[in-house]
């Protein structure tokens, strides 16, 4: 029997048996793939999840779980700042720079208010503090 490894897998047609039935399979636990399966078990689907590391996080966990959101939050209001979705679809448009897929720009907008809330929804907590100046990743201790 063939066997498959991390960087050749079976095809599927050289699978002999399948050992997991489900709705929903959900490749790779970072942030993307926790909303889905949170959604999708939400919808009533049995959901299996599948990562190759060790843990949870994938690729948002090496960007220190940093998500861009704006467009008027509470945190932002309570900072003092007044935002707007179309300043954020601009600024996005800027920081793409001339490739920037306007409509995807315009879609993130137009939907990160609701995407912050559903984050609190599950219980992502946000400190509210205001950093000034430029920071890539902000310090330990104002998360």
């Amino acid at each position: 029997m063939a066997r498959g490894t991390l960087h050749r897998p079976l095809l599927a047609q050289d699978v002999e048996s399948w050992d997991i039935e489900t709705d929903v399979a959900v490749v790779g636990f970072g942030a993307s793939g926790a909303c889905a399966a949170l959604e999708a078990a939400r919808a009533g689907a049995s959901v299996t999840l599948f990562e190759a590391g060790s843990g949870s996080g994938g690729a948002s966990a090496l960007s220190g779980g940093e998500i861009y959101i704006g467009g008027g939050t509470d945190v932002q209001r309570s900072a003092g700042f007044e935002d707007t979705t179309e300043a954020l679809a601009a600024y996005l448009k800027l920081a793409g720079g001339p490739d920037a897929d306007v409509a995807k720009c315009d879609l993130y907008a137009e939907n990160s208010l609701a995407h912050y809330e559903w984050l609190k929804e599950q219980g992502v907590p946000y400190k509210g503090t205001y950093l000034p100046g430029k920071i890539i990743e902000p310090p330990e201790e104002t998360r």
